[in-house]
């Protein structure tokens, strides 16, 4: 032949009449299926081993693809249980205070410096503000107290006489919101204040020294905490009030969270997906390990019984089947059939291995190339 590589015609028949090649079958009634396999070389049939992927490969692979989607199935749980319970967000905390001098009169006025015998009271804000990053369920209690004290004058560790007054008792606020802000009003009465340290040291006749400190506090899940403060020293004439405020305190509080997120929906349908996926691998593998065993028990049992009963008819190729000559190729439907040929044609039979769930068995003529194919499908 010109050509490196052509098609043989493959002819596949029932041995069911006389096998002559030089005989004519013009009167038969049987179709003949026509197939083509390739050859190598001019004048050169070869047969040969189809790439076939292990029984070992195949459960390797199946058994590598469960355990990569159950881990990505586990961490998109665990993921999930996380992202449903807690996240983070952050706070941006600051407080603060203004007041006004009032008189008797109730005339009031912005000064940073007074004389306390034209005061009668403070008209004062206490403010405190939150800016949450998300938004946050929260309930928090806040209360203003005025903590009014007479020490002793050469001792100030030495405390004479002290009382705590609820300027404002106990308020709430729960709500849903990405802010949080109390601006509460309080009259701070400093001539009543002062008064008490005049009949303390009119009744004792002692020099004492006094202050009054009046505070706002926050209750939350982490406890009460000052937020900012006021603080007078009652006993000089000239009072400058003394401020204490947050600026812009920034933190990062871990919470629970009960509504779901898109990320929390992604992870699910990834979670749901790799245990879908992971139980139809599983389905498959089972058939595979019990559909293999079975074909390749009953495959390798029925090649060793031919090999055992037909030993004396039977050639064995251990490294497959190779002719020079280009030959018609006919598959025939049962193994008694190419014994019906390989006892006309007075030739042996030769038993090549193509892999480890498919054999051929081949009788050579001069003309024709009779084969029987046996493979675990079979079975």
């Amino acid at each position: 032949m010109e050509e490196d590589n052509k098609n043989v015609l493959i002819e596949k028949v029932d041995f069911s009449f006389d096998i002559f090649p030089d005989k004519k079958h013009n009167n038969t009634s049987k179709k003949v299926k026509k197939e083509y396999m390739t050859y190598e070389g001019s004048n050169k049939v070869v047969l040969k081993k189809r790439l076939y992927i292990g029984f070992k490969t195949r459960v390797t692979i199946l058994t590598i693809s469960i355990i990569v989607l159950l881990l990505i199935s586990l961490v998109s749980f665990l993921l999930i249980f996380h992202a449903s319970k807690h996240y983070e967000i952050r706070l941006s905390e600051s407080s603060g205070i203004n007041y006004r001098v009032c008189d008797n009169t109730y005339s009031c006025e912005r000064t940073r410096k007074f004389k306390i015998d034209n005061v009668s009271y403070l008209d004062t804000d206490f403010i405190y503000n939150v800016d949450i990053s998300d938004l946050l369920e929260y309930n928090i209690d806040y209360y203003i107290i005025g903590d009014f004290a007479i020490k002793d004058k050469n001792d100030n560790d030495i405390v004479l006489y002290r009382k705590k007054d609820y300027l404002v008792k106990d308020k709430s606020i729960k709500k849903i919101s990405d802010n949080i802000h109390i601006d509460e009003k309080v009259n701070i009465e400093l001539e009543e204040y002062f008064n008490k340290v005049e009949d303390y040291i009119i009744k004792n006749n002692v020099e004492v020294d006094s202050d009054l400190k009046v505070s706002l506090y926050v209750k939350d899940d982490n406890g009460v905490k000052e937020k900012t403060s006021i603080s007078f020293n009652l006993s000089d004439k000239r009072i400058k009030p003394k401020i204490k405020n947050i600026s812009n305190i920034n933190k990062s509080i871990i919470v629970e969270k009960d509504a779901w997120t898109d990320t929390n929906i992604i992870l699910v349908l990834i979670c749901a997906g790799c245990g879908i996926v992971v139980l139809l691998l599983i389905i498959r593998l089972s058939n595979l390990l019990l559909k293999t065993f079975y074909r390749k028990d009953k495959y390798n049992k029925e090649i060793k019984k031919i090999l055992r009963t037909y030993d004396d008819d039977i050639v064995v190729a251990r490294n497959g089947f190779v002719t020079l000559e280009n030959k018609r190729v006919v598959k025939v439907s049962n193994f008694k059939e190419l014994l019906d040929a390989k006892n006309i044609l007075k030739k042996p039979i030769v038993y090549v291995k193509i892999n480890d769930i498919k054999s051929k068995f081949i009788v050579e003529d001069v003309e024709c190339i009779y084969e029987y194919t046996i493979k675990d499908l079979d079975f």
